[in-house]
């Protein structure tokens, strides 16, 4: 038993520091690994990493990013918004579907993600400009950064996230580079922050209707994470993100292949 809460506080401390790295909350992995280590069922996977999400597991990040969460408010706002209604419609589908279905679905979000991330590495240095002090920072894009599109990508990742059980930072980040143009401490500071609130309320909600929230391993991991956040943040604002987000598509590349492999 000891050995087990050891792995669970492990693997959120160490997903608790790439999630401040690189603006994300982590959550592809650690329900990868609570699917393939720990054995919980898809559904219960989902809902348990959604338990972890609505605490504050990235306050230390937004104070570390603060002077760019201040410039991004109303955009933050119209995110965390949007994706915490339509998280429920989200969850609201997965149950629709098998759990068989639901595994496929996931191992096919993991290899897309993997592979848009590998896309994002190869531009990332192509938007590599100063920030701006006062206002957002971004390069030309096919979409304009404004409260409409902001709200929209909200909307899409809050079905998607509620879908799968995953935070809003995984499905906007690589958007945030690509689509919109935003600089990367931009982009890493909207992500926190639109997690920071309990955004998967509503797909919450419906898993631990469904009794598929374990909160001993939610607690757990949240803790864990919560401690370590700060410290990936503080490294993120050091470097540039571009080879993170390559490996960070090969791990995930990897994991999707796996899931087919376990289901």
């Amino acid at each position: 038993m000891n050995e087990y809460l050891l792995l669970l506080f492990i693997t959120g401390a160490l997903f608790g520091y790439i999630g401040g790295y690189a603006g994300i909350g982590g959550a592809p992995f650690l329900i990868s690994f609570s699917t393939i280590v720990l054995g919980l069922s898809q559904y219960e996977a989902q809902g348990t990493i959604l338990a972890v999400m609505l605490g504050p597991m990235s306050l230390f990040s937004v104070i570390v990013m603060w002077d760019r969460v201040k410039i991004l408010k109303w955009y933050i706002f119209s995110g965390v918004l949007s994706y915490a209604v339509f998280s429920y419609f989200g969850a609201l589908g997965a149950y629709t579907v098998s759990e068989f279905s639901l595994k496929m679905l996931f191992g096919f979000l993991l290899l897309s993600i993997g592979i848009v991330n590998l896309y994002v590495s190869r531009n990332m240095t192509k938007i590599d400009q100063p920030l701006h002090p006062d206002t957002i920072t971004v390069s030309d894009a096919a979409v304009p950064v404004n409260i409409y599109s902001i709200t929209i990508l909200g909307i899409i990742t809050g079905l998607f996230g509620g879908f799968f059980g995953i935070g809003a930072g995984v499905l906007m980040m690589p958007v945030f580079i690509s689509v919109f143009g935003m600089h990367k401490d931009d982009a890493r500071a909207l992500s926190l922050a639109i997690l920071l609130p309990p955004v998967s309320i509503g797909a919450a909600v419906k898993y631990h209707s469904a009794g598929a929230i374990n909160v001993k391993i939610a607690l757990i991991i949240f803790f864990a994470y919560f401690i370590t956040n700060y410290f990936g943040a503080k490294q993120g604002k050091r470097h540039s993100s571009r080879k993170f987000r390559k490996y960070f598509g090969i791990i995930l590349i990897f994991l999707g292949l796996s899931y087919f492999i376990f289901i």
